[in-house]
This record gives structure tokens, C-alpha cells and sequence, in this order.
């Protein structure tokens, strides 16, 4: 990713003005955007493992926003796909694919609600996966600046003192609301 478009994602979510959890909590962080947007979303884990289902998709209905993640990833994979599908919804991205209503097997979910339905593949083809992959790892990045890294407990120990540096020189202040 180009520093141009690090330097757009990153203006996107400041003036979206969404905090950012520190430590890093991925289900937080999608209940600051509900809280912000003023509509419940539903974290939904799935096996998606089938070759032919996406990892993760994002379906928005008139009440509610519902991510579906991939239960049998990698919780580090997991997280990144709850991160990619916010980011569809926090640049308002409009899906390309067409459901009938009929086909959705959701029992917890009124088809006919289904406004936006975006499938994900783990190939991004146009500028709106692009995006949105540009952002969750905007996102991640930032929360990994700001998360606590794990040292020794003596503080005199020369390896605190090397982590310490290392931390701070790597956690520069890029808060969202300059």
C-alpha cells in the first residue's frame, strides 16, 4: 500500500471519528462503530470453511448490521476479517452481488430486509475490496502502536530498557483526532 492511500484510509476513520480501543479488542471496536452509527451489529462465527462460502461477509439490513466471520480461522484471521467487513461498512461500500430473497437461508434474519450483501473472496478484484482490505490493515496497524508490548517485570533488566526504546520509537502518536 502506497502512502497516499495509507494517508486517505487514515483521514477516513478520523473524520468517521471512531475510537479505537487500546489495547486492541476487534469486538469493541465494532461496538464503538454501532454506538457511533446508532445501529446493533451482529458478529455472527460461521464455518465458512467450505471452498465455495466467503470468509467473512457483511449483510445490512434496515435494523441491523450482520458480520459473518469465519469461526474455524486462525483468531488472528479472524480478526482481520471482522476488521476488512467494517471497513465495507465504514466506507459504505454497496455489494455487487444479487441474492433472491428466497436463497438466503438465514432463519434468524427476514430476507426481504436484506438491503446490501457483500460476498468476500480472498482475492480483492475491484477498488472496493481494495479499500476496504486498505483500511483494516490501517486499522490494525494503529492498534498495534498502541497496544502495550509484554516486558520483563525487573525494570533495571537491560532487555526493558531495550524494549522500552523500541516501544516508543515504534508508537508514535497517530491518534485519529488531531
Amino acid at each position: 500500500m502506497r502512502a497516499r492511500e495509507i494517508r486517505r484510509h487514515e483521514q477516513l476513520l478520523r473524520r468517521l471519528d471512531i475510537t479505537i480501543p487500546v489495547p486492541f479488542d476487534a469486538r469493541a471496536f465494532s461496538e464503538n462503530i454501532a454506538d457511533k452509527r446508532g445501529r446493533p451489529i451482529h458478529i455472527l462465527p460461521m464455518d465458512t470453511s467450505d471452498a465455495t462460502a466467503p470468509c467473512g461477509l457483511w449483510l445490512a439490513t434496515g435494523k441491523a448490521d450482520y458480520i459473518v466471520v469465519d469461526n474455524r480461522a486462525p483468531a488472528v484471521l479472524r480478526e482481520h476479517i471482522l476488521l476488512h467487513e467494517l471497513a465495507h461498512l465504514l466506507c459504505d461500500h454497496r455489494g455487487r452481488l444479487r441474492l433472491d430473497a428466497a436463497d438466503l437461508s438465514f432463519d434468524f434474519l427476514d430476507p426481504a430486509m436484506v438491503e446490501r450483501v457483500l460476498g468476500r473472496t480472498t482475492s480483492y478484484p475491484d477498488d472496493q475490496e481494495r479499500e476496504a482490505e486498505g483500511v483494516a490493515s490501517v486499522i490494525s496497524r494503529f492498534a498495534a502502536s498502541r497496544s502495550p508490548v509484554p516486558r520483563p517485570r525487573d525494570p533495571g533488566d537491560v532487555r526493558t530498557a531495550a524494549l522500552d526504546r523500541v516501544s516508543s520509537a515504534l508508537a508514535a502518536d497517530r491518534s485519529w483526532k488531531k
